[in-house]
């Protein structure tokens, strides 16, 4: 249950990789002239520490490698090229245990994890007395923290691999041989750590210089989820579809948190420290480590070839990580449902009033940024992506975007989706976001109206794509709780409290939409009535591959919605190869290769 590859002598060294954030309790002191053993036994010394553990989780969750490995290969998220295949989205015979994504993003959480049980172990060394003691009950409640993280951290692995090594202790020199341990036994120490007796330490919210630290509530909606996930699992237990159901309804009933009344506000940049965030993780505009990579993930390389665009920093940098599916932008009903307009670009976001980064470039069209004579003027519309609640949103036909591309003012149009959403196929028209983009004969990147929730005020564009943003990564938040107490009523045959629960994120997204009349639930709910949801509330907010995952749904949702899976690439995803293989991601053939009883451990089943 050891290895080499990540269990190393622990020196922090007063954590000089922990940068400053938003939240005032990350700030650090530098006590440079104590060894690190006397420091760590200060109450200074273990709050940098702590400070430090928190400050890693961006490693993980500000990372390309999570983002790509959550969103794409689902029925929601989809690669943004048509010429070169994704394997991870595709299923292909060459996502094997070489994917470099998978093996990072493994590296990265057993890299948290050695810090966590560091803090963990740490703390029956400190001095509870004298000028430099630390109070016995802030104490506790650290260690109360860092046993949540650790909780999440142990719930990703297990939950993405199904067997791993535990480890809880923090190991002072290098190993070499490995060990996996079940999922019953990962489940086993997680609920350990999000205990009652550890959460109940902690207050159910956290507010002032303590906002972002690790809340009841935060630990209470990261439990409801590890019980619903393992009552699906192999090690379930008959209860944990109740529990999951009563965690999740406590910390709605009994946390002080609360669902916002516009989803607008939700995501508004100036409001993101709100009452619906149950945890989150905050960012300053200081260092390159700590800024947020998240604005980048979901916009096309805007800046290539298209006339008029250049490297701006209005829009900032592009990354076209993951593209949505048909079926994510037609999912929404736009006129009743305020979250289409909230979460892509729209006149909603061309308002500074009510855009979710304060500023009026996320507007359904590209402006010109770069002039060109006798064409466009700054300002002007580049490309423009009609959308429903667009004033002037109409179909253009191949014959109105010919002469609209030879007129005076050549802007390029890109058709809303149309037609069966289970259809990608690049039809000019229909599917207009799914063929190359018009930009260059060399430009093989699709484009497609942006996710824009996640834009933020503060992006710049930088050479080699750095991440500039500054506005917070949601890690939880209310709403899914919700959701949460709604699959866990489905799977217990709760039907009426399935109902309560998904209408009440439901009739708020009907709030200040253009028209009145979004439908609710009625009749029988269903996990993909859950599933669906889940996709147009937390759009690139949490793991949809985990959601697919968990309920079974991924081989049936995913080959029905991603039409790249079958038709891009070869696929080799079933209903039969998701239960043998595809449920688990592979272990990384690195970390196999670095013990020296890896090929004895060998890997996940079909890997």
């Amino acid at each position: 249950m050891k290895s080499n590859k990540f269990i190393h002598i622990i020196i922090f060294v007063l954590f000089v990789r922990m940068l400053t954030s938003c939240s005032g309790f990350l700030d650090e002191v530098n006590y440079s002239s104590q060894s690190a053993e006397t420091y760590y036994a200060t109450q200074p010394g273990y709050e940098s520490l702590v400070n430090g553990c928190y400050a890693s989780l961006k490693d993980v969750y500000n990372s390309l490698d999570y983002f790509f490995l959550a969103q794409i290969g689902t029925d929601l998220g989809t690669q943004s090229s048509t010429t070169s295949i994704s394997p991870v989205n595709a299923y292909t015979l060459q996502y094997d245990a070489n994917q470099g994504n998978v093996s990072s993003l493994w590296n990265n959480l057993y890299r948290g994890l050695k810090n966590f049980n560091a803090a963990i172990t740490r703390a029956s060394k400190v001095i509870t007395s004298g000028p430099e003691g630390m109070n016995a009950s802030l104490l506790e409640q650290r260690v109360a923290e860092m046993k949540a993280l650790r909780a999440l951290y142990l719930f990703e692995i297990i939950r993405n691999w199904g067997q791993a090594p535990l480890i809880t202790e923090e190991y002072m020199a290098p190993v070499t041989t490995a060990k996996y341990n079940t999922e019953q036994e990962f489940y086993e120490q997680i609920l350990s750590d999000l205990s009652d007796a550890n959460l109940e330490l902690l207050p159910w919210k956290q507010t002032g210089g303590n906002y972002g630290r690790v809340s009841r509530a935060a630990g209470k909606h990261l439990r409801a989820l590890v019980y619903l996930t393992r009552g699906y699992s192999p090690a379930a237990v008959s209860d944990d579809f109740k529990k999951a159901y009563n965690d999740a309804v406590e910390v709605f009933n009994n946390s002080g948190h609360k669902l916002l009344d516009d989803y607008m506000m939700v995501h508004r940049q100036a409001n993101q420290t709100n009452d619906e965030i149950l945890f989150s993780l905050g960012f300053a505009n200081q260092a390159n480590y700590n800024t947020n990579a998240w604005p980048k993930f979901y916009l096309f390389p805007y800046r290539e070839g298209y006339l008029g665009l250049s490297k701006s920093n209005i829009y900032s940098n592009d990354w076209a990580t993951v593209m949505p599916t048909k079926w994510a932008y037609m999912q929404f009903d736009w006129m009743k449902d305020r979250r289409a307009s909230v979460t892509f670009m729209s006149p909603l976001n061309s308002n500074p009033a009510t855009s979710t980064n304060g500023n009026q470039y996320g507007q359904n069209f590209f402006q010109c940024t770069s002039a060109v004579a006798g064409k466009f003027a700054l300002g002007d519309t580049c490309l423009y992506f009609p959308v429903p609640t667009d004033t002037k949103f109409r179909f253009w036909t191949q014959t109105d975007k010919e002469a609209q591309s030879t007129g005076e003012h050549p802007y390029v149009v890109y058709n809303y989706p149309s037609g069966d959403p289970a259809d990608m196929s690049p039809v000019v028209g229909e599917n207009d976001y799914f063929i190359n983009g018009y930009q260059a004969s060399s430009g093989f990147s699709r484009a497609w109206n942006p996710v824009w929730k996640f834009k933020d005020n503060n992006t710049t564009y930088s050479e080699g794509n750095a991440n500039t943003g500054t506005r917070n990564i949601y890690i939880f938040r209310l709403a899914e709780t919700c959701l949460i107490a709604a699959e866990a009523a489905v799977k217990s045959n709760d039907n009426a409290n399935a109902l309560l629960w998904i209408n009440k994120v439901r009739s708020r997204a009907s709030v200040n939409a253009p028209q009145a009349g979004l439908p609710g639930y009625t009749g029988t709910l269903t996990i993909d009535d859950i599933l669906d949801e889940r996709g147009r509330e937390l759009l690139g907010e949490g793991s949809r591959w985990n959601d697919l995952q968990r309920t079974g749904r991924l081989p049936v949702l995913t080959i029905k919605y991603n039409w790249d899976l079958r038709n891009i690439g070869t696929t080799l995803l079933t209903q039969e190869s998701f239960k043998s293989k595809f449920n688990r991601r592979p272990i990384p053939i690195d970390w196999l290769n670095s013990l020296s009883n890896g090929q004895e451990l060998g890997n996940n089943p079909g890997w």
